[in-house]
């Protein structure tokens, strides 16, 4: 009799550590899901919505239609945001203003973008994800005038001493024109549009001497507006630069940014 007791307390023993032993399973198991949750409300994730402002198109990169807003640096831009699960917001609004709104936190995301110093004060700058060549677009006549033109030197000479020139405000197109566009003298007899077809088209009516435009982009534009075919391209590389996307720090944490990079790996891994 005692002994078959002290089976049954044995069993009863039993019986209870395995229900503490499941309980502890379900306990740790709450206690690791807990954590998880934790951990991932601590790491910072992008904004459920990105916002990107656009103008007008700049072939290849964007081609607005009443339709569509297309080119490739959008749709690149699509997958990123899809990779790091943020809906792209495209905002219509004047060039003039994207790049201050970046800093004041109104838009997020520029593309296309260069990098500079003053830029990164108050923008995130992601892996290069293209390059860019600037290069020179003049009238005929006044390769007439000026035919050392084809030399670089010559160019940054003539553009200091005479020649006018009409560029985007806010465009960078490397450090020796930057340099060269803050000298009173220069500022005087330049011309600074935002709109690309404004510049060419003062270039075209000759009261500029001289433009400056990204080189792929000029050579579709070629392909599509005969009319800019009379106009000559100098021989040289004005400017050659790693391009990014530009990131608002009022907006964005650099824990999005480094998303952003992992998503532009694996794109160009698979290009």
């Amino acid at each position: 009799m005692q002994s078959g007791g002290k089976r049954w307390l044995g069993l009863l023993l039993c019986g209870i550590c395995g229900s503490f032993t499941a309980a502890e399973a379900v306990a740790q198991s709450v206690v690791e899901g807990v954590a998880q949750s934790v951990v991932k409300s601590v790491v910072k994730k992008c904004p459920v919505q990105i916002r990107l402002p656009y103008n007008s198109n700049w072939l290849p990169y964007i081609k607005v239609t009443d339709e569509t807003i297309t080119g490739s640096d959008i749709e690149l831009i699509r997958q990123v945001m899809q990779d790091v699960g943020s809906e792209l917001v495209l905002l219509s609004m004047p060039e003039s203003r994207a790049l201050n709104d970046l800093e004041s936190g109104k838009v997020d995301l520029l593309f296309g973008a260069s990098y500079t110093d003053a830029r990164a004060q108050f923008a995130w700058f992601s892996k290069p994800y293209r390059h860019e060549v600037d290069v020179v677009i003049v009238h005929p006549m006044v390769l007439q005038r000026y035919p050392e033109l084809t030399s670089k030197t010559a160019f940054f000479d003539l553009a200091r001493r005479k020649l006018i020139g009409t560029f985007n405000p806010k465009g960078f197109y490397g450090a020796q024109f930057e340099q060269l566009k803050q000298l009173e003298v220069v500022q005087h007899r330049s011309v600074a549009i935002f709109d690309a077809e404004q510049r060419m088209a003062l270039v075209l009516s000759q009261r500029a001497d001289f433009t400056l435009v990204d080189e792929a982009s000029i050579r579709l534009s070629f392909d599509e507006q005969p009319m800019y075919q009379q106009l000559q391209i100098l021989p040289f590389e004005l400017y050659r630069a790693d391009i990014h996307l530009m990131l608002s720090k009022k907006t964005i944490d650099a824990t999005c940014v480094e998303q952003i990079n992992q998503s532009l790996n694996k794109i160009r891994g698979r290009s």
